[in-house]
């Protein structure tokens, strides 16, 4: 019996697939691992993900620790994903353009939230290295989630981002000298996530094609308005609903496929253009895209397809004001207050303002966020 199993056991080693997973180049790609966690993850109430939203504040109950319990492989299945430098998606834009679903990236804040729930209540427990552990491979997941190639994704990555760190700044306080080091370390290893001058070229531009792609085979003018079905997302409160909103697109483009397809072309070369300005700071940004809106202002195509850029570009800088702040706070709880001038405001310049409490202290940016108010980050927990 040994003698037969020897034969099949060489001819196992020659197939296809069988090799180690080191020689794998599939295995080394992020998205499969999160791809398996996010299929077994558990499924969360609608009143959990209300508190997920904020898991700072979320009690530590039987109910939190159910979720944690129930999450537990595929939280195994993200750390094995965040280790990994390369994650790619797989997204078509060429082939589906706006009509591409993104799954991928409310899962990712789903299991990011419960990897932060988790976190805390390994600190509470005095086990800071798991919970850094968890918050790290959470934050590469985030970074991870913004390289769809989409815009929606870079802003839900600065979205993971930002919670993460305030959990981390929470935590802080907790840490020793060799704890806060290792972070750092740590930290410098994650993967960069995507911007949205790439984005911009990725997706929004490759769309592009995927529209033109729809109607070149159209026949006649009913036969393009039907092929633009895919406004049904984009028709809240037009006449006629998403028919409606297909024909009035039509009629402005000249009623035929090669008045469309005009359309598409002159607004390609503004794609690439924005792209180019929307790492300029932010007065110098609104300016240029200003300029570049005006070039386009009475192309369909440009009204709408284009992006909201100017929100984005609005995202962006919340989100480099939130990096240099958290990187800031941990400098502080390393080498104390003297440390924020080596932390400039990326914004206003100069040192974030420093106000102490009992148990921490909270950073300011003069940068406002949505809501008007300066963005901040809070160190240690009040009270």
């Amino acid at each position: 019996m040994l003698r037969a199993l020897i034969p099949m056991t060489a001819l196992l080693l020659l197939v296809p697939g069988s090799a180690s997973a080191d020689e794998r180049p599939l295995a080394k790609n992020a998205a499969l691992h999160y791809w398996r966690a996010f299929s077994t993850m558990p499924k969360v109430a609608p009143d959990d993900e209300k508190q997920l939203a904020n898991v700072l504040a979320m009690p530590l109950d039987d109910r939190a620790r159910a979720l944690v319990a129930g999450a537990e492989y595929p939280l195994r299945l993200m750390h094995y994903g965040a280790a990994l430098p390369t994650c790619e998606w797989g997204v078509d834009w060429k082939a589906e353009g706006i009509e591409a679903l993104l799954p991928q990236l409310t899962a990712a804040r789903a299991l990011t939230s419960i990897a932060s729930l988790r976190a805390r209540m390994r600190f509470a427990e005095g086990k800071s290295a798991e919970a850094v552990g968890d918050l790290v491979a959470a934050l590469a997941l985030g970074r991870h989630a913004s390289l769809d190639g989409s815009l929606i994704g870079v802003l839900v990555g600065y979205n993971i981002e930002g919670r993460v760190n305030e959990t981390l700044a929470a935590f802080l306080p907790k840490l020793d000298a060799t704890q806060l080091a290792d972070l750092k370390r740590r930290l410098d290893t994650v993967p960069a996530g995507n911007r949205p001058a790439l984005a911009m070229r990725q997706c929004e531009e490759n769309t592009l094609d995927w529209l033109a792609g729809r109607v070149k085979p159209a026949k006649d003018k009913e036969d393009l308005v039907r092929r633009m079905g895919f406004f049904e997302g984009l028709s809240e409160g037009q006449p006629g609903g998403a028919k409606g909103k297909a024909r009035a697109f039509v009629e402005k483009c000249g009623g035929s496929v090669e008045g469309v397809l005009k359309a598409i072309e002159e607004a390609r070369p503004n794609y690439a253009r924005v792209a180019g300005i929307l790492d300029l700071p932010p007065d110098q940004f609104e300016k240029e895209f200003e300029q570049e809106s005006k070039k386009q202002a009475k192309n369909p195509v440009f009204k709408e397809f284009f992006p909201a850029v100017a929100r984005v570009r609005d995202a962006q800088t919340r989100a480099e004001v939130r990096r240099v702040l958290f990187a800031a706070a941990l400098a502080v709880a390393r080498d104390g207050r003297d440390a924020l001038k080596d932390h400039p405001d990326p914004v206003a310049g100069g040192p974030f303002e420093y106000s102490p409490f009992e148990g921490g202290f909270e950073l300011r940016s003069k940068s406002k966020g949505a809501d008007g108010k300066p963005v901040t980050l809070t160190v240690g927990q009040r009270g």
